[in-house]
């Protein structure tokens, strides 16, 4: 059994194992729990903890941010060169490389995402071209940001808010988003009319959604 922390709290009911993106398990109970309860609800839980272990070992790194870092930009592969020099940061793309130049890495990472955030931004008002009229329904406002857990969102009031990180990920994928957040323009809410006004725009969305969420738990930048 790998090392675990023990916390005891007197306001716990139950047993909780917990184990973070790094590995390391923390082991929550009650106050007054026993040595002898404790080892057999591990011996319980051996299983799930082993599957867990694995999937976190096998689970893609974060690349190192560097000369050469190979980066996606929609079906296209691309790689980043890296120049640290004095001034403001630039950017500029040369075929299949993209040219960084900035006095530090901070700078550098900032530059890169305000590049794909414009790219973003220009490649999304293209796609809404495209799809508004299948929808039938336009957005008042577009939005690029850099949302942790949301690929795009649709407001009340009609702006559709897009990761910029889907210039990470392929065009059909992209279009999913899209067509997704304008369907919302008629229906907020992810009830039948909602998917059904989805499959008539986009017939194979189930395929998609499914790409993207399996795209979505590994991607970093």
């Amino acid at each position: 059994m790998a090392d675990y922390a023990l916390v005891r709290s007197r306001k716990r009911r139950t047993l909780c194992l917990q184990i973070n993106p790094t590995g390391a398990m923390r082991l929550l109970v009650p106050a007054t729990t026993r040595q002898a309860d404790i080892e057999a609800f591990l011996r319980a839980k051996a299983p799930w903890i082993e599957r867990t272990l694995k999937r976190l070992n096998e689970a893609p790194r974060t690349p190192v941010f560097a000369d050469g870092l190979g980066l996606q930009y929609l079906d296209e592969g691309i790689r980043l060169r890296l120049h640290y020099r004095p001034g403001t940061p630039e950017v500029r793309r040369d075929g299949e490389l993209l040219h960084v130049a900035a006095p530090d890495e901070n700078q550098a990472r900032a530059a890169l995402e305000f590049w794909y955030r414009e790219a973003a931004r220009h490649h999304a008002l293209a796609r809404i071209i495209h799809y508004a009229p299948l929808v039938g329904r336009a957005p008042k406002r577009i939005r690029i940001a850099g949302q942790k857990t949301r690929w795009g969102s649709c407001s009340p009031r009609g702006t559709i808010s897009l990761n910029w990180r889907l210039m990470l990920v392929p065009t059909d994928l992209f279009d999913y988003v899209i067509a997704h957040e304008l369907c919302h323009l008629i229906a907020p809410h992810h009830k039948i009319p909602f998917w059904r006004e989805l499959g008539r725009v986009m017939p194979d969305y189930e395929d998609r959604r499914l790409q993207l969420r399996k795209i979505g738990a590994h991607l970093s930048l």
